[in-house]
């Protein structure tokens, strides 16, 4: 490849050893730097190690055999143990495509998630190999902002001890992310980190509706909102091509008429000596003149409120209607393809498409099938249909094969004349069928004689060669003794496939028996043949290597997809469909997703496709900035805990076996440091360095209460279960309380008595399950329930979808746990508030940023310096330290009644979050200890149920959870479980 100047930048960044924050749009030829630091440490050794992290599994499956494609000519000393590649993952790791545990270690090159490295960066046994670590490269590093995973990416990108690259193409503010990571590289003494932002995407991308069974063109200033772009301007990437320039340019022109700053953007003045040569470059500042001359006339007024509402009718009123194929690498034609209607028109498309609600035409045959055709017909296949819910693109994938399957049948046999010739068509091919067999039939019976024959003759020919001496050869071949039959007649012929169910299966075959075997649902491998797919976690592996092979093969022409596919999987198509709607579609999701659409090399344009989407949906997402990174406060008991089990277990291992340490205790230090000190979470107002160091003087003093380190900082009694269950906090410090108590000991005990073989429910698995479910992935009850069907089997628990209450020892023990935790964080409050006196930015309302004054007005002190009211007022005055001034009027003080009321009334000196406060089961908005103490929060039973009927199908019906939260519940659940099990019986436990 021939590098452009900025990925040359990067080039040189590797080879100096630097670290770097790459900004790029998708398929703008940023990964490529990952492959060239894996080159550069495979060609310096054979045992330095570069790892590459990817936010989700379907992307390390993709990367891991694109580096044994890459790479896998390398070769190894015979006596070496070292491989090429390694995988690592929660469900397996592997090295050499072994799936052996541990022998990732000998991998030069481990392609992982987040989760699995912060793991084994903190791991003591494992200290040898972080050693070893030569590069880094995190994709999709945006992921540091998800509340979801985010804390592993951030522990990462603290711990490693060796130079990264970091990439991503929806970074809204890159200095903020690269001053932070300079800063910890910084504390860490490692590499200088380096900044290399690429703004201009390869492909343009065209935005339209699906609406009255067409494709209506959006140009992306209709999304705009006039009083939003007033007050902030234009969304920074908010982008336009070159057709939507020169339709926003006619319609502002319309609008304000002639205008000297605006006339000299004509495009026959701009473009005059460019006519041949135009590039776009030459586009990309054409739009910013535009844009920036937009806002001056809004500024202005020269555009009104009434002039930006014109702009936007007649923006709407142009209509995509077809192109042909010849087109197919330019833009719609617009003397052909726009039709510019009259006013009265614009007015009625603008209502329809500014007014359109959240439909579901999307889970309708006719729907998506009239959308395929339409794309299919404008050749901008293949496509990829996103949408969040499983349940949803199964659906949706069955009803498209089925409307295939049947307009295949209606071609052939939906009139008479159809039908007519096709059942002639039919008749040929079963007499040809018949006539096959016969010919086959013969050729077995004259094989069977001339075998016969053959055998006759050699023991004829041994006979008489015992007898006589010489005797003439005799040919006795199969082929000299079987008849002249026709060419074929040999194999078995194959019974004809009705027209109605005939596809060209080109060379798929033995991929679709190869998913057959492996138990690939029937309904899937039908729409593979068909050309379409589906794509989600919770398909088989097998099944999703196969959709992503055939699409980029070109086989796939429809893939239905979550957001599996929007993070860095090498699926380029033609077209993306947004349909329905979710939380989780937010603007950078938009912006990962729609990346998808133009495949470079092939072609200049990409296409959106909003279907059955609000349109204020569609304004936030097209329009709307994209959101700073921002961080989770991820300080906590837990991360303190591993962090000591790993400084005191690496030192012990090692001294105990008289070997030297891997790390020194240095570089260790150096890299522990930024987790306590270099938060990524940003505040306004909260002095950060000082509570990040007090919470972690206050969680020692939780650890030493919960009986989990010593006086000097060495780990006890259960830590090391605790470390190991880091996920679950605070579920790992209550199940401590409660097996170092006794307490659970002693309810099974009794509760083992109690068991009856007949009724499941009373069975000691049951029981304790019931009191991990009130600690682990707990889940509120629903408030609505779907319509139940009564039945008679699969029952679940007697109080479904509440969970039984604690037994009152347990409740017990816990409530006793929650106090001590609230006071601890009271008292960390408290001190926190006491580095900082009561000022302006305590006394600033934070919505309206109105201020009050410090202490008396102006005019002083309301009482005379003789008054003896003051004096007894002053005295009742109830002083306060950690409480909001706001908050303290009432007269509460620095007495907080719960963790509510701590998380909520708290001076803004700090972040106080109600989850970083380590407390289990309380109610979430309860603001008096009372309340609090009555009983703990009410949960699902899902977890239980599922045990007593094994049914996932039930808990929609009985607990309000879906299929696909529930398999990811579950399989977390047991990951939990298992691990735990694996700590206890361990003998260091």
């Amino acid at each position: 490849m021939r590098p452009d100047g900025w990925q040359k930048d990067l080039l040189d960044i590797v080879d100096d050893k630097r670290s770097a924050l790459v900004v790029a749009p998708t398929a703008s030829g940023k990964t490529f730097i990952g492959y060239y630091v894996m080159d550069k440490v495979l060609r310096a050794d054979n045992e330095g190690v570069a790892v590459y992290v990817a936010p989700s599994k379907a992307l390390v499956n993709q990367v891991s055999a694109e580096i044994y494609a890459r790479f896998s000519s390398k070769t190894y000393p015979a006596h070496s143990k070292n491989e090429l590649l390694g995988v690592f993952l929660k469900e397996y790791n592997s090295a050499g495509g072994v799936m052996e545990a541990g022998k990732w270690k000998n991998c030069q090159v481990l392609v992982t998630v987040p989760h699995i490295l912060e793991m084994l960066l903190l791991s003591p046994s494992n200290q040898d190999w972080v050693k070893r670590l030569r590069y880094v490269v995190f994709d999709e590093v945006h992921c540091i902002g998800e509340q979801e995973g985010g804390v592993q990416w951030e522990h990462s990108m603290q711990l490693i001890p060796c130079p990264f690259i970091a990439l991503s193409a929806t970074v809204a503010d890159p200095s903020f992310f690269h001053n932070w990571l300079s800063r910890v590289n910084a504390r860490k003494k490692t590499s200088k980190v380096e900044i290399v932002v690429h703004t201009e995407r390869w492909n343009d991308l065209y935005k339209y509706i699906w609406h009255g069974d067409e494709l209506r063109q959006l140009h992306p200033f209709v999304c705009l909102i006039e009083p939003n772009v007033r007050r902030n301007g234009i969304s920074a990437d908010l982008s336009l091509v070159p057709q939507e320039m020169i339709s926003l340019w006619q319609q502002v022109k319309k609008v304000i008429g002639n205008n000297a700053s605006w006339d000299k953007l004509a495009p026959t003045i701009c473009f005059t000596d460019k006519f041949l040569t135009m590039t776009k470059r030459d586009a990309r500042v054409y739009e910013k003149q535009l844009k920036v001359t937009f806002m001056e006339l809004l500024k202005e007024n020269v555009i009104t409120t009434e002039g930006f509402s014109a702009m936007q009718l007649g923006l709407q009123g142009e209509i995509m209607l077809e192109w042909g194929g010849a087109q197919k690498f330019s833009p719609p034609p617009r003397a052909i393809v726009d039709k510019v209607a009259t006013t009265e028109d614009s007015t009625e498309i603008l209502a329809d498409m500014t007014k359109l609600g959240k439909g579901s035409s999307y889970l309708q045959a006719a729907t998506l099938y009239k959308l395929c055709r339409n794309l299919d017909k404008l050749e901008i296949l293949p496509a990829i249909f996103f949408n969040f819910s499983r349940k949803e693109i199964e659906r949706m994938l069955q009803k498209l094969v089925q409307e295939l399957k049947d307009q295949q049948h209606n071609k052939y046999y939906g009139t008479e004349e159809a039908s007519y010739k096709s059942k002639r068509i039919m008749e040929k091919r079963e007499a040809n069928f018949e006539s096959a067999k016969v010919a086959y039939a013969q050729a077995l019976k004259a094989k069977a004689s001339a075998s016969q024959e053959s055998t006759a003759a050699r023991k004829g020919g041994d006979e008489e060669g015992r007898g006589a001496g010489k005797s003439e050869a005799v040919d006795v071949s199969q082929e000299s003794m079987m008849p002249d039959l026709q060419a074929g007649s040999y194999e078995e012929p194959i019974p004809p496939v009705d027209l109605a169910d005939e596809i060209d299966m080109e060379d798929i075959e033995e991929t679709l028996q190869e998913l057959k075997k492996k138990g690939t649902a029937d309904w899937l491998i039908d729409g593979l043949r068909r050309g379409v797919g589906m794509h989600h976690e919770g398909c088989k592996r097998t099944y999703k290597d196969a959709v992503e092979i055939l699409f980029r093969r070109g086989y796939l022409r429809v893939v239905f997809a979550t957001g599996t596919l929007a993070l860095g999987i090498n699926m380029p198509c033609r077209s993306t469909i947004f349909c329905g709607d979710s939380l989780d579609l937010n603007g950078l999701m938009f912006r990962q997703m729609s990346g998808r659409a133009g495949r470079r090399g092939f072609d200049l344009l990409g296409q959106v496709v909003f279907l059955d989407m609000a349109f204020p949906k569609v304004q936030r997402l097209i329009a709307s900035d994209l959101s700073n990174l921002a961080g989770e406060f991820t300080l906590s008991p837990t991360v303190l805990l591993r962090a000591l089990h790993m400084w005191e277990r690496m030192t012990l291992d090692f001294e105990e076996q008289d070997k030297v340490l891997p790390r020194s205790r240095e570089d260790v230090s150096r890299c522990l440091s930024p987790m306590f000190s270099i938060p990524f979470f940003q505040s306004k107002t909260a002095e950060l360095s000082t509570q990040v160091a007090y919470h972690t003087r206050f969680s020692v003093e939780i650890l030493y209460k919960e009986g989990l380190i010593n006086h000097e900082g060495g780990t006890r009694n259960l830590a090391n279960m605790l470390t190991h269950l880091f996920e679950v906090e605070p579920a790992n410090f209550a199940l401590s309380r409660l097996l170092t108590s006794g307490s659970l000991h002693q309810y099974l005990t009794a509760e083992a008595k109690k068991q009856k073989k007949g009724d499941r429910r009373t069975h000691l698995t049951i029981k304790l399950l019931g009191v991990l479910a009130w600690l682990l992935y707990r889940r509120r009850l629903p408030s609505v329930l779907p319509k139940k069907e009564p039945r008679k089997k699969h029952l679940p628990s007697k109080d479904c979808p509440r969970l039984p209450a604690l037994p009152k020892s347990l409740r017990e023990e816990i409530k006793q746990y929650n106090a001590s935790i609230f006071s601890t964080f009271q008292d960390f409050a408290w001190a926190v508030a006491s580095t900082r006196k009561i000022g302006e930015n305590d006394l600033t309302l934070p919505l309206s940023q109105r201020g009050f004054q410090v202490g008396w007005d102006s005019r002083g002190e309301p009482f005379e310096k003789t008054s003896k009211f003051a004096g007894f007022f002053i005295k009742q005055i109830v002083r306060y330290r950690a409480r909001s001034p706001f908050a303290a009027l009432s007269g509460s003080g620095d007495n907080f009644l719960s963790t509510a009321d701590l998380a909520k009334y708290a001076r803004n000196v700090m972040h106080l979050d109600l989850n970083a406060i380590p407390t289990v089961a309380c109610p979430p908005y309860c603001e008096r200890q009372e309340d609090a103490d009555a009983e703990l929060e009410a949960t699902n039973s899902w977890i239980v149920d599922f045990m007593i009927h094994g049914k996932i199908k039930y808990l929609w019906e009985d607990n309000g959870i879906n299929a696909t939260l529930g398999w990811k519940l579950i399989s977390e659940f047991v990951q939990q479980l298992k691990r735990a099990t694996v700590v206890l019986k361990a003998p260091s436990a």
